[in-house]
């Protein structure tokens, strides 16, 4: 696959911004403009009320009610390790107020990403040579004002030994790119906690730890100090969306 790259602007440096556009692509799963982005993650502050489920962006359970999804404003940290002259390993984690099935749902439903995850524009499925998951993803970011577009190709593979205590992961590994010599990371899920339902004491409510990382190397004269700014922004957006997503379907199936 050849990645494609698009600019409106005139005069403007494209090797930064271009990169920071494939970055978001990337790391909205393995994933533009940031208003834009908050606008879609935006959650009430008081995580533990209980509301409507109807109230919950068109989403109902038998019961009419549900947890209110939690906040997608809180801090997500975001560690940056040097790994090389030009290499960095991005590491972050957040608490979903879901079970990790239902995580586990959001993370493999991989040709609908791009409706979850604000920095994604395009993410589909492409044949594989020997049988395994191929994905392709176009990510879009405005900087400035202007439009970028960038593209890449990552192999899949799940992990599901241990589903039945609930720990899953997905290992990534970069096929195909313009801008990066290696981008290769998992997404790692767990159970966090397990108390008595609020609305059926016979049942019980999860939430689930979910952790992502990532190691990158840009191709050529890219410097990767000059991306930092944007991992920091993007990686926490799109835990966020991921998390939303899958509070979304627990909340559905209370």
């Amino acid at each position: 696959t050849i990645a494609h790259m698009s600019s409106r602007a005139v005069g403007v440096p494209r090797m930064v911004p271009i990169a920071a556009a494939l970055l978001s692509a990337s790391t909205a799963f393995t994933m533009p403009a940031q208003m834009a982005a908050r606008r879609r993650l935006h959650a009430p502050e008081d995580m533990w009320a209980m509301v409507p489920c109807q109230l919950q962006r068109g989403y109902a359970t038998s019961s009419g009610m549900c947890m209110r999804l939690s906040s997608a404003n809180s801090a997500v940290p975001v560690n940056i390790a040097m790994t090389g002259f030009n290499s960095r390993s991005i590491s972050a984690s957040i608490i979903v107020a879901a079970a990790p099935e239902d995580v586990w749902t959001i993370l493999t439903d991989y040709d609908n990403l791009a409706t979850h995850v604000p920095n994604l524009v395009k993410s589909e499925l492409r044949p594989h040579p020997t049988g395994g998951i191929r994905l392709f993803q176009e990510g879009a970011q405005k900087i400035v004002g202007f439009d970028f577009r960038a593209s890449l190709t990552m192999d899949m593979r799940e992990l599901t030994d241990d589903a039945r205590r609930g720990q899953r992961s997905i290992e990534f590994k970069l096929v195909d790119s313009l801008m990066f010599a290696a981008f290769n990371g998992v997404w790692r899920l767990a159970p966090y906690s397990r108390a008595p339902s609020r609305t059926d004491p016979t049942k019980y409510e999860y939430t689930t730890k979910l952790f992502y990382m990532v190691d990158i190397t840009p191709k050529g004269l890219v410097p990767v100090p000059a991306l930092e700014w944007r991992i920091r922004e993007d990686v926490p957006i799109n835990l966020q969306s991921v998390k939303i997503a899958a509070e979304r379907v627990a909340c559905r199936r209370r």
